[in-house]
């Protein structure tokens, strides 16, 4: 594989994997996403964010977020002409889900440090020149995603998309600036309290139980997104594909990669 061609993979991967802030939406703003979470149906307790301001119940919501040990993330986010679709459940050091753009779904495991891919030979296919020789290698089948080396910095955009802490310090942290507190409502049939960002964004945190973000909406080019954020601290297990080829190895240099289990409760 040419390093031209690795390039544009890495490029259209990650551009599938919503990089470069996709759903880190910069607090409530952000590029062009949402999120939503459930809360124990016992935990009705009023937990005191609607009182106050904008920055502390982001904070409280980032620290709910961080301290737990796995959540689902799903929904649709608008992409130019295109919407991604996000169905991924992530855990402590495992994720396990899809991304899809365009008719095209993309499979995404992470386990014991290592990331796998796997994609139909239509994804390659769009890459361009050399599309359907990649294709032939590595359509359907999984493949490791290179973590260092010239090819890691193509993919990087998988680590903020498959990692707990890196998504909500995209979510909830980093970028952030004075968000506004716009009012409370229901969202999900949970009780949430409304916050307003830039970039047309808009995001719901829990108002009883843990202030785990409800919902994050944003318009863009009159589309709205909405990414779901549910089944808060439900075990998440992953099994690595036996097999998986070598990107590294493929594109020059590296060794394969073989299988294991890992889970996250």
């Amino acid at each position: 594989m040419n390093t031209v061609m690795k390039r544009r993979l890495g490029a259209t991967l990650v551009a599938i994997a919503l990089t470069a802030g996709g759903l880190g939406v910069a607090g409530c703003g952000g590029d062009s996403s949402s999120a939503s979470s459930s809360v124990s149906s016992a935990a009705t307790a009023d937990n005191g964010v609607a009182s106050l301001t904008g920055s502390e119940i982001l904070t409280k919501s980032f620290d709910a977020a961080t301290a737990a040990t796995s959540v689902t993330v799903s929904g649709s986010v608008p992409q130019g002409s295109d919407t991604i679709t996000i169905e991924l459940a992530l855990g402590d050091g495992v994720a396990t889900g899809t991304i899809g753009i365009k008719g095209v779904t993309v499979k995404i495991l992470r386990v014991d440090g290592k990331f796998y891919l796997n994609a139909p030979k239509a994804l390659f296919d769009q890459i361009g020149t050399g599309g359907g020789a990649v294709g032939t290698l590595l359509a359907d089948k999984w493949f490791t995603v290179p973590t260092t080396g010239a090819a890691a910095s193509s993919f990087k955009g998988f680590d903020n998309i498959a990692d707990m802490d890196a998504l909500f310090n995209g979510l909830l942290k980093n970028g952030t600036t004075n968000p506004k507190v716009k009012g409370t409502g229901e969202v999900n049939g949970q009780p949430a309290v409304l916050l307003s960002g830039s970039h047309n964004g808009t995001l719901a945190v829990a108002t009883t139980g843990e202030p785990y973000p409800l919902q994050v909406k944003q318009t863009a080019a009159g589309q709205d997104g909405v990414v779901n954020f549910s089944k808060w601290n439900e075990p998440v297990t992953a099994t690595a594909p036996a097999d998986a080829l070598d990107f590294g190895a493929l594109a020059g240099g590296g060794s394969s990669s073989t299988g294991s289990t890992t889970s996250s409760n």
